[in-house]
């Protein structure tokens, strides 16, 4: 039984399990590679083309997954190192140095709070009118917005984030949020980077509209970590029936999701900080 996931390298490996059967290599329309920089493994998932599209259900782009582990038990180096990888992702899927980040997500419930997390430390400079000094001074031109959710601001997140980019002139839009997995061994453990945009709340079946090139005019990348899961996907193979379906629609997240949460989003927002402002350490971002 599939439940869905926003994973695109769940999918792959979901849909390679059943194609593999009776073919070799990818199909057509998608290509897959793996490696492995500064000790962390990465997957990266293209999607070329319509058939690529039809086949795992998820628009043509890259997808680029980062395997962290437990962060929570990384040593600084570890997080240091995992933050320059993403960052070094980050700069090759094309978001520059101007831009908009937006953390999406509750801060007050633990598995929504990622996105806010990871903007809370991303450093803001967009205020600073001189740009010769921001230049001089090896800092980007950095805005930042954590949105909230409808329910506590009244406006849509897309909403905010359209204005803000029309204000700030923003080259591209950073997007952080928390997503859904299909695997346990995925949740809070793993980031994943892609340049389609994002569909925030789309895992959980509160749909919020698209955050793309599309909708906002510049580009969008989008990083998202999965918290949580569809607890009937939990249930051994082969069980389904009642069981699933009482279960089915009930999310559940693991119980060091805060903890989890709180420092993969304190190493997005370096990666973030890592990108734009590269005259600063690691330990300049702690200070400031």
């Amino acid at each position: 039984m599939y439940f869905r996931s926003d994973m695109a390298a769940e999918a792959h490996d979901r849909f390679m399990r059943e194609y593999s059967k009776d073919h070799k290599g990818e199909p057509d329309g998608i290509e897959y590679a793996e490696r492995r920089v500064r000790g962390i493994d990465i997957s990266t998932v293209r999607i070329l083309d319509g058939n690529g599209e039809k086949l795992l259900g998820r628009p043509v782009g890259t997808y680029v997954t980062v395997f962290l582990g437990k962060v929570k038990k990384a040593s600084a180096d570890r997080a240091d190192k995992a933050a320059e990888v993403i960052s070094d992702i980050l700069a090759q899927l094309g978001a520059g140095r101007s831009v908009l980040v937006a953390g999406l997500g509750n801060a007050k419930i633990t598995a929504d709070s990622v996105g806010p997390v990871a903007a809370s430390h991303v450093i803001a400079t967009h205020h600073i009118k001189d740009a010769e000094l921001r230049k001089k001074s090896g800092l980007g031109d950095v805005s930042v917005l954590i949105p909230g959710v409808l329910a506590q601001s009244g406006i849509d997140c897309a909403a905010l984030i359209r204005a803000a980019v029309a204000e700030t002139s923003a080259s591209a839009v950073i997007v952080i949020d928390a997503l859904a997995a299909h695997s346990p061994g995925t949740l809070c453990g793993t980031v994943q980077i892609t340049d389609t945009g994002i569909r925030p709340g789309s895992g959980v079946g509160n749909d919020r509209g698209e955050l793309s090139r599309k909708t906002l005019g510049v580009k969008v990348i989008a990083v998202g970590v999965p918290t949580v899961i569809d607890a009937a996907a939990l249930l051994p193979d082969g069980c389904g029936g009642d069981a699933a379906d009482s279960l089915r629609g009930l999310y559940v997240c693991p119980k060091d999701c805060g903890e989890a949460s709180e420092e993969i989003g304190r190493l997005i927002g370096h990666a973030v900080d890592r990108l734009c402002h590269p005259s600063l350490s690691f330990s300049d971002m702690e200070y400031i």
